[in-house]
């Protein structure tokens, strides 16, 4: 079992999953119990708490019952709008489910059992999501947020991340900060990884975080320079700084090292995000600049260090981009993470489809 990370949102550095593998039950009680302290330190109520249980059980009894392997179960803190919550992601690679609509009925089991798993999760939750491929396996995803939200509330992100330590370490050495300034129409995004793994790894990203949020300006090559003179005394990190403004559908981003990104089209085409070589904090060119690219409607951005291999093909998610962006970032990390480095996945939809809403990953 993973131990569970120590949550740091609140000195400016990025919401890390805690990550459990779930071979049997011994660990369940203990799961709940790490979950209700950080809910109950968000404002969760009892009532709210003891809805957390339920759908912590159900999903590591899913997990039991049909995972074959890769079982996992992921949560965080979040905020969205203004409004905290918490995330909780169970990931398999089991046999999938071939009837959806008969297995989120509430009392429907192929196990003997009650059955009350998928169709109470669903029931419970205040956002809930699942996609599953025959053969390859489950995500099934869960928000609950500290109270009842009324129903003009968008609830669903639209942009998300997944990030996890190298397994064996309890601080995560990724970071990533995103930020939508509705009155500007801005996007603000950054991803870095610190160089090796581990405590010192981690401190870097978050000097690299904590420089990001001085700078605000359109230049994303001089947002690297700037937080390249700031964390010259830690051991560096690889980065990329994007911006797009919705008024002139332009995304403007720099990035130096082996941070990788794609702009994918419903229609399956790709283009690639161009890094310079270096580390930020140690070697940077003074030629670095940034790179144009028009984002339109409908296309998908995703970002991620190289804890993940950089030959996944999203084309082979069937209908996945119809689906909630965090489980998303979960199955890439699931079915291409090297397991040997911390992994940290952004995606993020045009900005226009939220209607102006944001969302804000650091507080």
């Amino acid at each position: 079992m993973e131990q569970p990370l120590q949550s740091s949102a609140g000195n400016g550095s990025s919401f890390t999953h805690t990550r459990y593998r779930i071979e049997d039950r011994s660990y369940l009680s203990l799961i709940k119990k790490e979950i209700a302290k950080e809910a109950e330190s968000l404002g969760f109520s009892a009532e709210r708490i003891g809805r957390l249980d339920i759908i912590v059980a159900e999903l590591a009894s899913n997990l039991l019952k049909f995972g074959q392997r890769k079982r996992e179960l992921l949560w965080k803190p979040f905020y969205h709008n203004k409004e905290a919550g918490v995330e909780i992601i169970a990931l398999d690679g089991g046999g999938g489910i071939t009837n959806m609509g008969l297995a989120l009925q509430d009392g429907y089991s192929t196990s003997g059992t009650a059955g009350e798993g998928l169709g109470a999760i669903k029931r419970l939750s205040d956002t809930f999501d699942i996609y599953s491929q025959p053969g390859v396996g489950t995500a099934v995803l869960s928000r609950l947020f500290t109270k009842e939200l009324p129903l003009w509330f968008d609830k669903t992100p639209t942009i998300a991340a997944v990030s996890v330590p190298k397994p064996g370490e309890k601080l995560c050495g990724d970071g990533y900060y995103f930020e939508y300034e509705p009155t500007e129409q801005l996007l603000r995004i950054l991803v870095l990884d610190g160089l090796g793994h581990g405590p010192d790894a981690h401190l870097a990203a978050e000097a690299a975080i904590a420089a990001y949020l001085k700078v605000v300006q359109p230049d994303q090559a001089q947002v690297l320079k700037l937080i390249h003179q700031e964390i010259k005394k830690t051991r560096g990190a690889v980065s990329m700084a994007l911006q797009f403004n919705l008024k002139e559908k332009l995304l403007r981003y720099c990035g130096v090292g082996n941070i990788s990104g794609k702009l994918l089209g419903p229609d399956g085409t790709a283009r690639a995000l161009m890094s310079y070589n270096g580390i930020v904090g140690h070697t940077i060119s003074s030629r670095i600049h940034d790179q144009e690219l028009s984002w339109e409607r409908g296309k998908l951005l995703v970002l991620h260090s190289d804890g993940i291999t950089s030959r996944w093909d999203l084309s082979k998610y069937q209908q996945i981009q119809k689906h909630d962006l965090s489980l998303i970032a979960a199955c890439l990390y699931r079915d291409h993470s090297r397991g040997t480095d911390d992994v940290t996945v952004v995606v993020s939809k045009h900005p226009e489809t939220d209607g102006g809403q944001g969302t804000k990953a650091n507080h």
